[in-house]
């Protein structure tokens, strides 16, 4: 079988729904912890969640199925906390700073703009997929 057989894009274009929409639960995950200033474990303020998206090169080596992309793994942002001074806060050190999360909610909200925007990509791939087979059948039929 030929490399160019193997590649279907309603595959890739799967691939791609499916990891935008992993990108764009992490994102409103971190939007949605934006003020968290203790886990649910007490172990200090939340942090910061990026997806990891990965994709393999096109050659004749690749498995025809690891086409496309995929969320590798989910990390944690290691950037630092922003640390607020507010001594009433019951989350204050001695000191009467507070640990907020390292989330930039305007940064998120253009990462889900970017991820939404992957997305719909994808949807016009697989509606133009739809729309060519649809015309192959339309063309064998006459």
């Amino acid at each position: 079988m030929a490399l160019l057989d193997a590649i279907s894009a309603r595959d890739i274009a799967a691939s791609g729904l499916k990891t935008q929409r992993i990108c764009m639960n992490v994102i409103a995950n971190n939007i949605a912890n934006a003020q968290t200033t203790r886990t649910p474990d007490g172990r200090g303020a939340f942090r910061r969640q990026v997806a990891i998206v990965r994709g393999e090169a096109l050659k004749q080596t690749v498995d025809p199925s690891k086409y496309g992309v995929k969320v590798k793994r989910v990390a944690q942002d290691p950037s630092p906390l922003r640390m607020v001074y507010d001594p009433t806060h019951p989350d204050a050190n001695a000191e009467g700073m507070v640990a907020y999360p390292n989330v930039d909610v305007a940064m998120e909200m253009v990462d889900m703009v970017v991820a939404q925007r992957a997305y719909d990509a994808n949807i016009a791939v697989l509606q133009s997929d739809r729309s060519m087979t649809a015309k192959t059948l339309d063309l064998l039929a006459t």
